[in-house]
């Protein structure tokens, strides 16, 4: 609960692509190009690892292809680029440079061999890791093609084709047919486990019924090593146009959809971008995200899944500035500490618009005592609350707004409140608690006709009844 300590609010730019992977611009531009825009924090999210491989069985290792693009792990520029975030990071007082980096950590291959097609599926589910700080633990992280894929220790009965080469050599010499067999059936797997270093994956491209237990495991390693992890772009659609491989004889197809319900599908991940480049829908009311709320009031959920404002910056474009979709930091202190605290605990919006962006300078629920929670907070009250908005805009201009105001609980979720007017406005909605209610939440979602916002909730909960955070 907030007693009213004054807060800092830190303008943070999230998801940032630069030259050590598949942006544009060199690292160090893309940290001035923030400070002249007034961007208070950066977080560089590049590629760890784009690599895709396919192998014929039962000799997967030995018998691959693969396709590799520019990336931290593929060009092993890893301990480099971490280096470089901490040179940049104490170089400028006026800017926290965040580590962290931009996965792809599953995919998984549909062959028609009749078609001569092979599809490649969910490539473009990409998950974020952020804060870190640490080269091993990035390089780490269970990933498909990456080192956290494999098994601990040496798997010793790989050699077992060794026993094969010692009885084929006592084989007679009136067996030279199948004596020859032997040796080269041995030899390929003996070669595929040396390929290998006589290591089992963990998970493996051919069965999409991992998928999210891959997913779970990433985010696992994550938490464990102290970082905070996020889906990025959970509604965007990727289809890459077929490729004609081995000289026309096949074509190779990838293709990712929209994937909103992995929200609920997986869990211990610490948020979602809620804003992005593209349309969404799963924070619209009783859609994934306030599914994902009510299953945390249900205790079936650890914690709440907070929202943030994604660029997925690669260049300095229209619609793609570094300032053109912002997560707005509730800190105490302008630190590093700071401001990964507040995205561990939701004490944040998401804000897109640039320079004619919204400001949400108050939303707080208040009980008649005088108590007061801000998002990422609880109001514990066996009064009624009242949910407090003010918005206005960063450019002073006056511009219609609509908000609305979305409480949910375990069952689900609804707008309790809409308000049209000019920008700045204030809304004031009062709610009675009932005895024996578990919980509620109070979020905010603002729209004009130059941006969007949507804030992390609010939990109210009754005196007797604690939510757990």
């Amino acid at each position: 609960m907030d007693m009213g300590e004054p807060d800092l609010a830190l303008d943070a730019s999230i998801h940032i692509h630069t030259q050590y992977s598949t942006g544009r611009n060199a690292l160090s531009d893309v940290v001035d190009d923030a400070r002249q825009l007034g961007i208070d924090v950066v977080v560089i999210t590049d590629d760890d690892l784009l690599e895709v491989s396919y192998g014929i069985a039962p000799w997967r290792n030995l018998l691959r292809v693969e396709r590799s693009y520019h990336s931290l792990l593929g060009s092993d520029t890893l301990d480099e680029y971490l280096t470089e975030i901490r040179r940049l990071d104490a170089l400028h007082d006026d800017i926290i440079v965040i580590d962290g980096v931009e996965s792809a950590p599953f995919y998984h291959w549909d062959v028609d061999v009749f078609n001569q097609c092979a599809t490649l599926g969910g490539w473009n589910k990409h998950l974020l890791a952020v804060g870190l700080d640490n080269a091993d633990a990035y390089r780490y992280l269970p990933i498909l093609g990456g080192d956290g894929n494999w098994l601990p220790g040496r798997r010793w009965l790989l050699l077992w084709p060794v026993a094969g080469l010692l009885w084929a050599a006592l084989l007679g010499k009136n067996r030279r047919k199948l004596r020859s067999v032997v040796i080269i059936i041995c030899c390929l797997f003996l070669g595929d486990s040396f390929v290998s270093g006589l290591r089992l994956p963990r998970f493996q491209p051919y069965d999409a019924s991992v998928e999210i237990a891959v997913f779970n495991a990433y985010f696992d390693a994550v938490r464990q090593s102290g970082g905070l992890s996020f889906w990025p772009h959970p509604e965007a659609a990727s289809t890459i146009p077929p490729l004609q491989v081995l000289g026309g004889v096949a074509t190779v197809a990838s293709q990712t959809g929209p994937h909103a319900q992995d929200l609920l599908n997986t869990s211990g991940y610490t948020g979602f971008a809620a804003l992005y480049a593209d349309h969404i829908t799963a924070t619209e009311p009783d859609r994934q995200w306030d599914q994902a709320l009510g299953a945390y009031l249900r205790g079936e959920r650890e914690r709440p899944v907070w929202g943030t404002g994604e660029i997925d910056y690669h260049e300095n474009v229209a619609g793609n500035r570094l300032h053109d979709i912002l997560t707005v930091l509730r800190v105490k202190t302008r630190s590093r500490e700071g401001v990964l605290q507040a995205l561990r605990d939701g004490g944040s919006y998401a804000v897109r618009g640039g320079d004619d962006r919204l400001r949400l300078s108050r939303f707080q629920a208040q009980s008649k005592d005088g108590a007061m929670a801000k998002s990422g907070q609880v109001l514990t009250t066996d009064q009624e609350a009242r949910i407090l908005v003010d918005l206005d805009k960063v450019n002073g201009v006056h511009e219609r707004v609509e908000v609305r105001l979305i409480r949910g609980d375990r069952d689900g979720a609804q707008v309790v409140a809409r308000l049209e007017g000019m920008t700045p406005l204030q809304m004031a909605h009062i709610d009675a608690l009932q005895d024996g209610e578990t919980g509620r939440y109070y979020r905010v979602m603002a729209r004009t006709g130059t941006s969007m916002l949507t804030s992390n909730p609010i939990f109210v909960t009754h005196t007797d009844r604690q939510t757990g955070q």
